[in-house]
């Protein structure tokens, strides 16, 4: 049987949906990547079967290079021939699941976030809502990371409750984000190292981290406010490069890496004050991980993973004073209660976003929509792997 995970980047689909593909491999599929070309589809190809796709303009608003997606999609599927799609980002879920429906393929769309659309509002929310409505009456399942998403999906009639599915995150690999990494790493012991990992979006908080460090810097100058993740052009919530010449001496700018562990290590605490729309946002996940304390906002995505005062503090969104004052409790907290926080952040991961774990739901819910396509598996056994609890005969 044949599989496609189609997604904006070839980069998304390396870094957060390979676990899953290499499962589906493992399983007996032969596994498909549909992305766009960019540096890491050469590694897709070493592994997995590729086809590029050369349409999809991630942040463009022009109708017609989105139809032109739509058919360059239906082409694909026809050559490809797929038993089942597996949909991530906003417009591979709207036009591939169109292509599916106009195909009779069988697709799951993952909803990894609302993102600036929903941040925004207006037209542009009615008109994605209204195309979301359509493409995903053609999807056998929804997958939502957080339960907010998924509630506003129903509450607004865009789809049929009975599809939705709540998975939390992508999953983290825990053998490699482990804190077992940072015994060969020297921490600078004189410094305290607040780290954002984020692309440089107004909607990931970077104006408040960056507000509130310069308030912290002023009565703690041993703090340092490191900033790592890429410059996100063409993103209407993007951070200009002159912005970071302006910050200069307030935030260390890292640029972009491959491996975020070593920064990991040195920091003190991860912080993502971010009101943009989150599933479940990785960053705060691999930083757990590797038993960082964290710092995030009161907000769907990022308040599913923090414990106020146990793995780290919530703080308001938008408010820098209350990101502020987080932070300076963080500072003022004991090395011990730290690294306590550290230990119980690894502990909420193993329990409830481990790769593990989240690949077993992902395999559940593709065995139902193939009708135990892989393994066999029953409906039973699918709810009790999913809510961990059997149906309700009376309801079913």
């Amino acid at each position: 049987m044949k599989v496609i995970l189609t997604s904006n980047t070839s980069w998304s689909l390396w870094n957060f949906r390979l676990g899953l593909m290499r499962a589906l491999k493992e399983k007996g599929f032969e596994v498909w990547a549909v992305a766009p070309y960019d540096e890491f589809s050469e590694n897709l190809k070493k592994e997995f079967k590729y086809y590029e796709i050369k349409n999809l303009d991630r942040k463009g608003t022009n109708p017609l290079r989105d139809l032109k997606l739509l058919m360059e999609y239906i082409r694909i599927y026809r050559k490809i021939k797929p038993n089942l799609v597996i949909n991530f980002t906003i417009k591979p879920n709207i036009y591939s699941s169109i292509a599916c429906g106009f195909l009779g393929i069988k697709c799951i769309s993952v909803i990894t976030g609302l993102g600036y659309v929903y941040v925004k509002g207006g037209v542009l929310q009615v008109i994605t809502n209204l195309l979301y409505k359509v493409a995903l009456s053609f999807n056998k399942k929804v997958v939502f990371q957080n339960e907010e998403d998924g509630n506003i999906f129903i509450n607004k009639g865009i789809i049929n409750p009975n599809k939705s599915v709540l998975i939390k995150g992508s999953g983290v690999d825990t053998k490699f984000f482990s804190p077992e990494f940072c015994k060969n790493i020297n921490k600078e012991k004189d410094k305290f190292i607040f780290l954002m990992v984020s692309r440089l979006l107004w909607d990931k908080g970077v104006r408040e981290f960056v507000e509130a460090g310069k308030k912290l810097k002023e009565k703690y100058p041993f703090v340092e406010l490191w900033l790592l993740g890429p410059l996100d052009r063409g993103n209407p919530s993007a951070i200009p490069e002159e912005k970071l010449r302006e910050w200069e001496g307030i935030i260390k700018y890292l640029g972009e890496t491959k491996d975020v562990r070593p920064y990991v290590c040195q920091a003190d605490c991860v912080v993502l004050p971010s009101y943009y729309r989150e599933g479940i946002p990785r960053s705060l996940l691999e930083a757990m991980a590797m038993e960082k304390p964290i710092i995030t906002t009161d907000t769907p995505g990022c308040r599913d993973v923090v414990r106020d005062g146990v793995n780290g503090f919530m703080v308001k969104a938008r408010d820098f004073m209350s990101l502020y004052d987080a932070m300076e409790r963080m500072i003022k907290l004991d090395a011990e209660k730290r690294l306590k926080m550290g230990k119980e952040g690894r502990k909420l991961v193993l329990e409830e976003f481990d790769e593990k774990i989240i690949i077993e739901k992902y395999l559940a819910i593709i065995e139902s929509v193939l009708g135990g396509g892989i393994d066999g598996v029953s409906p039973n056994i699918l709810h009790r792997k999913l809510c961990n609890k059997p149906l309700d005969n009376k309801t079913g």
